[in-house]
């Protein structure tokens, strides 16, 4: 009965307003929904980036001169890149089946100007692991999730990060700040997994113990995957790889060293609205490129591109990572079309405009969209909803 009355008011709404749904395979629609998710993706700031799987459903509402409102049901994976990382979701893989696969369904509200600028209003993502039972039945020896706060998962980040620090050729140190996942497997061999962000050291850097971070409230500075083989301590197999988000340009002496990573950890948000100073040629400094001697991945983001500025007068605020240079690329593409879907100059957040009480001589009416309140959640009548699958899953 309550399910009844749910779609009543649902299709109420529809009837009373001029709300159309859209197939799932209409071009303007696969270009929203990739960007939409590009735009969670950059909103988040815990957990692993989405990739966008499937579109399930698509109702658009016009808004006259304001443009149209898209209400985008997508369906998403979890990816293995931490949403801190510089990587596009669509080159992140996919975590597999064996890993305890996380899905689920994001409901994206997107404004489309026509100027042909998207703006993201509003999303809610829910998103579940498979159930232990349905992995075990086809793969017994698959390794089953732990709770990020066990001492098997601190145990194993630790011993992990202990074998990287010793490792590795930067002039810092780091320390274990988040454990996002962690799992482990009692056959063939025990094992356990861990994956978690790292901080830097505020201490000289130590081999044998792990310091405190140097910065607590700023962001981590990299992202470790790793696993320890073996319940004997003098046989285990420990492995370890981390992506530093923001490697050091140069490598100096670590005693004449002060700066940090942590400092380039927003370096291509700032500098959108900055505009360049060129630096006087006090002395000739030599490029150096960082060298690394231990077997870690460093994804060294693209230097930050100046946006110039529009007259979009949606947004007020900059906020642009180095996913969204690679989103800048695919803008251009998707303007080849008929309809221009772009990413606007500025924030990608939609902001809503206050009236200022004043007199001015511009009397040319100020248009603003209206949006649901409830997202509307009746079913497609088009047979190409939901859409066809990007990944292939179990």
């Amino acid at each position: 009965m309550l399910i009844w009355i749910i779609l009543t008011t649902n299709l109420l709404c529809v009837l009373g307003t001029n709300l159309m749904h859209i197939p799932c395979d209409d071009k303007v629609v696969e270009k929203l929904s990739r960007l939409a998710t590009t735009y969670i993706n950059e909103d988040r700031q815990t957990g692993y980036k989405f990739a966008l799987n499937r579109i399930t459903n698509v109702q658009a509402h016009p808004q006259g001169p304001a443009g149209k409102v898209y209400y985008l049901d997508l369906d998403v994976l979890e990816t293995k890149c931490h949403v801190l990382s510089p990587k596009s979701w669509k080159k992140c893989a996919i975590r597999p089946f064996m890993e305890t696969q996380i899905s689920g369904n994001c409901n994206t509200t997107i404004l489309h100007t026509t100027e042909g600028f998207s703006y993201l209003y509003t999303y809610d993502c829910t998103l579940v692991p498979d159930p232990p039972e349905k992995l075990q039945l086809t793969c017994p020896d698959c390794p089953l999730l732990l709770p990020v706060d066990s001492e098997s998962a601190i145990s194993t980040a630790r011993m992990t990060l202990l074998k990287y620090n010793r490792q590795s050729t930067l002039p810092v140190s780091f320390t274990v700040d988040t454990i996002t996942r962690a799992s482990h497997q009692r056959s063939p061999v025990s094992a356990s997994f861990v994956e978690y962000t790292i901080q830097e050291c505020s201490n000289a850097p130590f081999s044998e113990v792990l310091c405190e971070p140097g910065h607590k409230e700023k962001e981590p500075v990299g992202f470790c995957v790793g696993s320890v083989l073996g319940t004997d301590h003098s046989q285990q197999d420990v492995k370890v790889s981390c992506e530093i988000f923001r490697p050091q340009v140069n490598v100096v002496n670590p005693t004449q060293h002060k700066q940090t990573l942590t400092t380039l950890s927003k370096t291509s948000t700032h500098e959108i609205h900055t505009p360049h100073i060129p630096a006087p040629p006090l002395q000739d400094v030599k490029p150096e490129t960082p060298q690394l001697a231990d077997p870690v991945y460093q994804a060294v983001p693209a230097e930050p591109r100046l946006q110039q500025v529009s007259s979009a007068t949606l947004t007020t605020s900059s906020s642009e990572s180095n996913e969204s240079a690679e989103t800048g690329s695919d803008s251009s593409e998707e303007m080849e079309g008929s309809v221009r879907i772009a990413k606007p100059p500025l924030n990608f957040r939609y902001v809503q405009h206050r009236q200022r009480r004043q007199t001015t001589t511009d009397t040319t009416p100020l248009h603003l969209p209206t949006f649901f309140s409830v997202f509307p959640s009746i079913p497609s009548p088009f047979r190409s909803c939901p859409g066809v699958s990007r990944y292939t899953t179990v």
